[in-house]
């Protein structure tokens, strides 16, 4: 007769199955059973010890009978079910294996312990679309990457053969696939790419599983991952999280980089023959084709990719937000003295305070922002925009200028004074035509740069030629009649030696109140 009290006293103790068995004198099975039966009514050994021996033995004995007799009254579970369940973020065999029990007790039925409960349930996930649960959550991640194929289509212009490059995402649960050509591997199509590809799958899985590529991961080692800023705020706006894959571990994105050679072959290869004349014609194609592909019949087991989807994982995706990102690119700039920083050779204005800093730019299609750190300090649209123009805001402006910080127009002046009568004609003339005395700072300082290249008496006689030519002569009219002039060998010469005659003729004066600085 089993020693059931000691059974279960060494089984609290954390002892293994073996040695219980080999310390009691009895077989596993038996073991297996008495510890069966105290859990099935919640047992524990302090409790079993208050009770008599005889009522022990009868207790074990009895369920022993009963369980003999009631084998073929076990509530088998809704395997069916419990799969799509168990395909859910969070979801494991335990935790349905102990809904299962509590239902089963609720309606007084009779239930599979655990190891049977997934047994069957491994049984059943084997011959079904979706074995691979067990790997893989629904809508928990999407794996992405470029293809090392490239797709091309023919100008209509030219002649030109024009390459594009495909990015592949996969879904690994279902295998469902996107891909996309786009003009090249920078970073606003990467991202333009994600877009298109949650877009297409209708929801945003949990993770995105990137490669270690520079769009996307500016540095990656064991104890640091750096995310380049775009793609960061990118997977912000879609309540997302970058997790690229390990460095030297293919099985990290195994899934994607098996779909793209099954993608090359079903959909470039196939495509080889087709002759496109923008990339707009080859991604229409590309998306019947891929159509096909997530259509077709698995080979090994029933369904295909997008039954898979469609039954189990779409429903498992988070939504897509309201408003889809916009993507944006970072640059730094330096705020000049007039109160504006330049981007591609215009000029937008910023608050006075920020004179001389560095602040950050973000821009997007149609708008630029500035940033100091987090704060934004202002924005303007950058349509209709010409290179050497100002677009400036009042306020963003010294309420005083003329009286404002190191700079102002009374400073330049006095500066082209000191350098000649026909410069401080110019640079007055400047300022007569601004409408904003800072929008000509940046300019007026150049102009009387050119001084310390040139001199000051052949900077001075330029302006007076170009005075003759044009009653409001630029900057670059009076830069390109120094130039040519610099070609001529002896104006060198003079150049030199009138630049040691100014040296004595400037006296201390000069230099205590040095206007350059």
């Amino acid at each position: 007769m089993p020693n059931y009290l000691e059974i279960l006293r060494l089984h609290e103790l954390s002892v293994s199955m073996r040695q219980i068995s080999q310390s009691v004198g009895s077989g596993r099975n038996t073991v297996s059973k008495v510890l069966r039966m105290a859990q099935e009514k919640q047992l524990t050994y302090h409790e079993l010890s208050q009770w008599e021996e005889q009522r022990v033995e009868e207790f074990f004995r009895c369920k022993a009978t009963k369980s003999s007799q009631r084998q073929s009254h076990f509530v088998l579970p809704d395997y069916e079910q419990l799969a799509k369940e168990l395909a859910k973020p969070g979801v494991t065999m335990q935790l349905l294996w102990e809904e299962y029990v509590d239902q089963c007790r609720q309606s007084n039925l009779v239930y599979y312990q655990l190891t049977q409960f997934k047994k069957y349930f491994h049984e059943y996930l084997a011959k079904q679309p979706f074995a691979h649960v067990i790997h893989h959550k629904a809508g928990e991640k999407v794996q992405v990457d470029w293809a090392g194929t490239k797709a091309h289509w023919i100008d209509p212009d030219t002649g030109e053969q024009i390459k594009g490059d495909l990015f592949v995402a996969v879904l690994p649960f279902s295998g469902y696939s996107f891909a996309l050509v786009c003009p090249n591997m920078k970073q606003a199509s990467w991202i333009h790419a994600h877009i298109q590809c949650f877009t297409f799958f209708g929801g945003v899985p949990t993770l995105i599983i990137p490669d270690n590529l520079k769009t996307g991961v500016t540095k990656h080692t064991r104890s640091e991952v750096i995310l380049n800023q775009s793609y960061e705020e990118f997977a912000n706006a879609y309540h997302t999280v970058i997790i690229p894959a390990r460095i030297r571990r293919p099985r990290d994105k195994g899934a994607v980089e098996n779909t793209v050679k099954q993608l090359t072959t079903h959909l470039i290869a196939r495509m080889r023959n087709y002759q496109f004349f923008s990339m707009e014609e080859y991604n229409e194609q590309l998306a019947i084709e891929l159509r096909k592909f997530n259509q077709k019949p698995f080979q090994k087991k029933t369904g295909s990719r997008q039954f898979i989807f469609e039954t189990i994982e779409q429903a498992a995706l988070q939504p897509l937000p309201i408003y889809p990102y916009e993507y944006g690119e970072y640059k730094t700039a330096k705020v000049y003295a007039n109160s504006h920083i330049s981007y591609q050779k215009h000029y937008y204005s910023v608050p006075h305070a920020y004179i001389g800093k560095s602040v950050t730019l973000k821009i997007y299609t149609k708008v630029l922002k500035v940033f100091d750190g987090s704060t934004l300090l202002c924005q303007h649209t950058t349509q209709y925009k010409h290179p050497g123009q100002y677009t400036t805001e009042a306020e963003h402006l010294p309420e005083n200028s003329a009286h404002y910080g190191d700079w102002n127009s009374s400073r330049y002046q006095k500066w082209a004074r000191r350098i000649g009568p026909n410069v401080a004609i110019v640079v007055e003339r400047m300022f007569l035509e601004a409408k904003i005395e800072q929008q000509y700072y940046q300019r007026v300082h150049a102009l009387l740069k050119l001084a310390d290249r040139y001199s000051d008496q052949r900077l001075d006689q330029v302006c007076q030629q170009a005075l003759e030519k044009n009653g409001t002569p630029s900057y670059s009219l009076i830069k390109s009649l120094l130039e040519k002039q610099a070609k001529n060998a002896s104006f060198f010469q003079n150049s030199t030696s009138s630049t040691q005659e100014q040296a004595y003729l400037r006296g201390a004066d000069y230099y205590d109140n040095d206007f350059s600085k």
